[in-house]
C-alpha cells in the first residue's frame, strides 16, 4: 500500500511540478476552491490573492484535441487585520495596546496583514503547495507584519514550515475545569470529536459520574458560552459547544517582514 501512494504522489506531481509558478489571482479563484476550506463563511476583505494554476490536459481534453482550460489548484488570500486579537497583543508586546480606536485601526491597517485563507484543492495535497504558497506571500509582503489564525495549526503546521512563528493561548480557567471534570471520569477530551462514541461512554457512567459530567459541563457551558446560550440547554446542546470551543484552539502565527520596513 505505501509503494501505491507513493507512486500515486509521483504521478500528481509530475502534473503539478515544483516550479509550477504562483501567480496574483482573483475572488473568482478563491471562489472556485472555497467548498474545501473547513471553515464556514468567507472573508470580508480581500486585499491580496495568490493562486496557483494547472494547465495540464485531463484526459477529456485529449480526446477532444482541445487546449486545457487552466484551473486554479491552490489558493491564499490576505485580509485586513482585526481590531482585537490578545496573542497578536502577546506576541508583540502590546504594540497596539492603548491607542485610541481610530489611531489603531490606522496604525494596523498600515503595519499588518492577515492571511486569511489557505486552500488547497484536495487532489494536489501533500505536495508542498500551501507551505510554498505562505513563503512567497512572506517574501512579498508589503506590510510590516503578516499574521494567521488557525484552528487546524497543531494538525498541520504549514504556517511553521513557511517561516511564521507560532503562538498559542493557555486554556482560560472556566474550560481547564471542564476538560480536568472530563478527565476525572475517565473520558479524554479529544472524545468531543466522535460524537457516537462519547455517546456510548456517557451511558456507561455510573449515576454519581453521570451526574458530575452534566454539572460541571453544564458549569462550563453557562460561564464561556455568553450571549445567545440556549437558557435551558440539552446534554447534546452542550457537547456540540464543548466540541466546537474546546477542541478548536486556534493558534496565532507572526511574521516581521524586515525587507519591507
Amino acid at each position: 500500500m505505501p509503494d501505491l501512494i507513493e507512486r500515486f504522489r509521483v504521478c500528481v506531481a509530475r502534473a503539478t511540478p515544483a516550479g509550477l509558478p504562483i501567480e496574483a489571482g482573483t475572488r473568482d479563484d478563491y471562489e472556485a476552491l472555497a467548498p474545501h476550506h473547513y471553515r464556514p463563511g468567507h472573508p470580508l476583505t480581500m486585499t491580496r490573492v495568490l493562486v496557483v494554476r494547472d494547465h495540464a490536459a485531463t484526459p477529456t481534453d485529449r480526446y477532444l484535441g482541445r487546449l486545457p482550460a487552466a484551473r486554479p489548484v491552490a489558493v491564499l488570500t490576505e485580509s485586513p487585520p482585526a481590531l482585537s486579537c490578545l496573542l497578536r497583543d502577546q506576541a508583540l508586546g502590546g504594540r497596539y495596546v492603548g491607542l485610541r480606536p481610530k489611531a489603531r485601526s490606522v496604525l494596523l491597517n498600515e503595519e499588518v496583514r492577515c492571511i486569511s485563507r489557505v486552500i488547497v484543492d484536495p487532489r494536489y495535497r501533500g505536495l508542498g503547495l500551501a507551505v510554498r504558497m505562505v513563503g512567497h506571500a512572506l517574501s512579498t509582503a508589503e506590510s510590516r507584519y503578516t499574521e494567521a489564525l488557525a484552528v487546524m495549526g497543531r494538525v498541520s503546521p504549514f504556517f511553521e514550515r513557511a517561516g511564521m512563528t507560532a503562538y498559542q493561548r493557555p486554556p482560560l480557567p472556566v474550560d481547564e475545569r471542564a476538560l480536568a471534570a472530563m478527565r476525572f471520569i475517565g473520558i479524554e477530551p479529544h472524545a468531543l470529536a466522535i460524537p457516537d462514541a462519547l455517546e456510548r461512554k456517557i451511558d456507561a457512567l455510573s449515576d454519581t459520574r453521570h451526574a458530575l459530567l452534566v454539572r460541571e459541563l453544564t458549569r462550563w457551558y453557562r460561564s464561556a458560552g455568553g450571549r445567545g446560550v440556549v437558557r435551558k440547554p440539552g446534554l447534546q446542546d452542550i457537547l456540540s459547544a464543548a466540541r466546537r470551543r474546546l477542541l478548536a484552539r486556534p493558534i496565532y502565527y507572526l511574521r516581521e517582514n524586515t525587507h519591507a520596513r
